[in-house]
This record gives structure tokens, C-alpha cells and sequence, in this order.
């Protein structure tokens, strides 16, 4: 099998719990998103090459149409040349997973969608329910992240499989950007369930803290960036190399959704660099980021508190990170398992609607 390639960007250095694997009978994994740490490291964990598939600007609607045509040839270009027995697909957008179906007919393959908890509750996408009901029932699973998504796909009577957890190596001791005031990472997209402007005046109550916010501050909404106190950054997207090194030398990281059942990226990623956390006060945040980790209602008023609990209380976070990770370290080998025994199940068993 060729080596993991990425379509659009260089590959995130990731390699989890269960990487240097052996291929799983030639399975592919393909995302139509400009980066993606999660299908990249799954990827690797299943020793499936994963591909990052994307052209023109990223959150467009407008060029959604155009992005799809060359997106929808390129991915039948990849599944040309690799044949695979098997194909991972994230979800969403829904077109990915429908396209990955209709070459499924064709190339006879099996797929896997990887629904992401946007497809099924974001706004923009409720249209597709009924057409992720008939792609679930298709497939031969569905990776979820929690137990509410999960109830909707048993529903659709489609086969499901929880992946949560990701055990990732970001290489602590690597390069690190450090400041001298206490430092908190924001790792934000400005998207409409993040409470931006909340750790705007969070900041501006913690003069003596640096906050960094990641992300294309393009998004942002309009004037967002003229009323920005002075110990706010806002770094842009950069390069993972840069975006790693920000989050090292941070004291404490910080991801928020006014989302319930949403899983959080950055929060990984904080758990892999055993670094504090701040995260939102949902059940399943609370149940996943359960030590080292203060949960607010995404007011101002918490954020500067728990900002303060922290960097009173710093070591102590740190070692309560620290064990978290390997605690979820065994939820990750045991869930990633249990998906790569699906992805070995041999071709009769896969699952027709």
C-alpha cells in the first residue's frame, strides 16, 4: 500500500495508541475538509492512508457546488488508483458519504461513515437526515462520538460504533512558543456555537493573562477585531508545525461550544500535552474530560474564574491532566479495537439495507 498522502496541506505528525499498525485489509479514509486531526490520526491508528480532500475557500457556501464537482473527481481519481476494500468517509459534508456510496456500487467496496456531531445536529445540514438514514443503513458502521448520536443511528437501524476517544502523540518536550504572562490557548474556528465574544471579556477582565485565539479571525463576525482588548491575540490559521508549538507553550487551553452531545478537537489535544483545561459544562465534556479540567456555562464570569482557579492552582491541573491521559489512553486502544475488527470482518458480513 502506498504511504498516508494529504490533498491540500502537509500530513499532521500524529501517530496514536495503536500506529505502526499493519494495514487493515486496504481501507482508505477520505474527509472533504482542508485539515483534520481526527481522520488523520484514526487513519494512521487503522493503518489506513487518509486523505484530505479540498479546493477553493473553506465555510463557503456559495462555492459549494464547484467545490463538490472537483472534490467528487478527485476522490474518484484516489479510489481509482488505490482499489480499496474498504473506505472510511467523514461525515460531513453529506455529499462525501454519498459519493463514497455510489463508487461503492461500481468498485464494490465497503465504507464507513465517520458522522462528526455537526452532520447531525448543525442547522445546515438538517436537511440530509433522511438521506444520512439511508447511507447508515448502507454502511457497514457508523463512527459516532457519544451515546445520543449513537440512539439516532440504532434508530435508523443502521450498525453503530463509538469512537470518542483519540490517544495522540503531539510530542510535549517539541518546539514551543512561550510568553511570560500566564498563557491560554483559545482554539476556536469563530463558529456560531462558540461563545467568542464571552472570552473577549473574559480577557479583558485578566489584563495580566495573554490570550491567544486561533482560527481565520475571518469568520469572526463583522468589527469583531476593533474591539479586542490588549492581551488578546489572534494568531490566524497557521501551519500544524506553529499551531503545535502554540499549544506546548501554553498554561492552559481553553475550547467552548454552546453545543450539546459535541465532541471537542482541542480538547485531545489538550489531554495529549497533559495541559490544563477549560471546556464547556455539557455531560458528555464532563464525562470524557472528567480531571484537570474546570467546566463552565460559557459566561464570562466563569471563564475569568476558572482562568484564575487554574493559574492558582497550576501543578496540581497539570497532574490531574496527566492522568487523564492515560486513563483515556485504554478508552482509546479499547474503542479503535472494536472498529478495526469491523474493518477486518470479511466481506459477507457486511451489513445490506
Amino acid at each position: 500500500m502506498s504511504t498516508p498522502q494529504v490533498l491540500g496541506r502537509p500530513r499532521d505528525h500524529v501517530a496514536g495508541a495503536e500506529a505502526r499498525v499493519a494495514p487493515i485489509r486496504r481501507w482508505v479514509f477520505i474527509t472533504w475538509y482542508p485539515y483534520c486531526r481526527r481522520s488523520d490520526s484514526l487513519g494512521q491508528q487503522l493503518g489506513a492512508p487518509s486523505y484530505l480532500v479540498h479546493y477553493l475557500r473553506f465555510k463557503t457556501p456559495v462555492l459549494a457546488p464547484f467545490k463538490y464537482v472537483l472534490q467528487t473527481l478527485k476522490t474518484a481519481w484516489i479510489l481509482l488508483r488505490e482499489r480499496p476494500d474498504g473506505v472510511l468517509v467523514a461525515n460531513p459534508p453529506v455529499v462525501a458519504p454519498l459519493v463514497i456510496w455510489l463508487g461503492s456500487l461500481l468498485l464494490r467496496y465497503r465504507f464507513i461513515v465517520d458522522a462528526h456531531s455537526g452532520a447531525f445536529q448543525h442547522a445546515r445540514w438538517s436537511w440530509s437526515l433522511p438521506l444520512q438514514r439511508f447511507l447508515a443503513r448502507r454502511a457497514q458502521a457508523c463512527i459516532v462520538t457519544n451515546e445520543h448520536m449513537a440512539s439516532q443511528v440504532r434508530s435508523w437501524r443502521g450498525r453503530v460504533t463509538l469512537v470518542q476517544d483519540l490517544a495522540l502523540n503531539l510530542n510535549p518536550a517539541g518546539t514551543s512558543v512561550r510568553g511570560r504572562n500566564f498563557h491560554v490557548v483559545f482554539v476556536c474556528t469563530y463558529s456560531a456555537d462558540e461563545p467568542v465574544q464571552a472570552v473577549v471579556e473574559a480577557a479583558r477582565a485578566l489584563p495580566d493573562v495573554a490570550f491567544s485565539f486561533t482560527g481565520d479571525p475571518s469568520y469572526a463576525p463583522r468589527r469583531f477585531q476593533d474591539r479586542l482588548p490588549r492581551n488578546v491575540r489572534l494568531t490566524g490559521f497557521v501551519p500544524d508545525a506553529d499551531y503545535l508549538a502554540l499549544l506546548r507553550g501554553a498554561d492552559a487551553i481553553m475550547v467552548l461550544t454552546r453545543e450539546n452531545h459535541t465532541m471537542q478537537r482541542g480538547g485531545y489535544e489538550a489531554v495529549a500535552l497533559e495541559k490544563p483545561l477549560i471546556t464547556s459544562q455539557w455531560p458528555l465534556l464532563r464525562e470524557v474530560f472528567s480531571r484537570g479540567t474546570i467546566h463552565v456555562d460559557n459566561s464570562a464570569e466563569s471563564i475569568t474564574a476558572a482562568v484564575r482557579q487554574i493559574q492558582a492552582n497550576l501543578e496540581a491541573f497539570r497532574e490531574e491532566m496527566g492522568k487523564l491521559r492515560r486513563a483515556r489512553a485504554l478508552v482509546s486502544a479499547a474503542q479503535v479495537g472494536a472498529l478495526r475488527r469491523i474493518c477486518q470482518e470479511l466481506p459477507e458480513a457486511r451489513i445490506e439495507a
